[in-house]
């Protein structure tokens, strides 16, 4: 009997241990994320259709926001990593029309998560007003979709990164 009581309690200890998930959907399918402890979610701020904040540090909220492009295609490796030139062009540009000075770029680079996405990431540093930026774009093949996704943070609040590769890292989609 003592054996079966402590098998109940582990079962339920482990239940209450695995992360919740958080179901972000809209008309052209569902993107299921990781439900990260005091981080806020967003809906249709800033052009993006889901913004996820975190608790804030160092006076800022680091945020990454979740896109399905309705696109229909996987991405060319080779493409994409010969047109960093281009990105970094497109993101130095952009800093300077908002008076930011370029930092740093952080090279192309895919990966695969836990559920057998590819994972394409590029990054780009900048300073503004005193202030240190870590920006990255991503771009997720899931099941035939193209999602977008794009984080930003101090660059102090280096922390935030690791909760966005565990996004990222277990990012999936249902009826996408």
């Amino acid at each position: 009997m003592k054996q079966i009581i402590v098998v109940i309690i582990l079962a339920v200890f482990s239940l209450s241990l695995q992360a919740k998930t958080l179901e972000l959907k809209k008309n052209s399918g569902t993107i299921f994320i990781p439900e990260k402890s005091n981080w806020m979610l967003g809906k249709e701020l800033f052009g993006m259709p889901f913004i996820y904040f975190s608790p804030e540090m160092n006076g800022q909220r680091s945020n990454i926001s979740f896109t399905d492009t309705g696109a229909e295609l996987e991405l060319d490796i080779r493409i994409l990593a010969k047109t960093q030139k281009k990105y970094q062009d497109g993101r130095k540009k952009w800093a300077l029309s908002v008076g930011a000075d370029p930092v740093s770029y952080e090279p192309y680079e895919v990966k695969v998560n836990k559920h057998g996405h590819r994972i394409h990431r590029i990054g780009f540093n900048y300073a503004h007003e005193g202030k240190v930026y870590a920006e990255k774009s991503y771009y997720v093949e899931c099941k035939g979709k193209l999602l977008f996704s794009k984080s930003l943070r101090l660059k102090e609040n280096a922390a935030h990164e690791k909760d966005f590769a565990d996004l990222l890292g277990s990012i999936d989609c249902g009826g996408v």
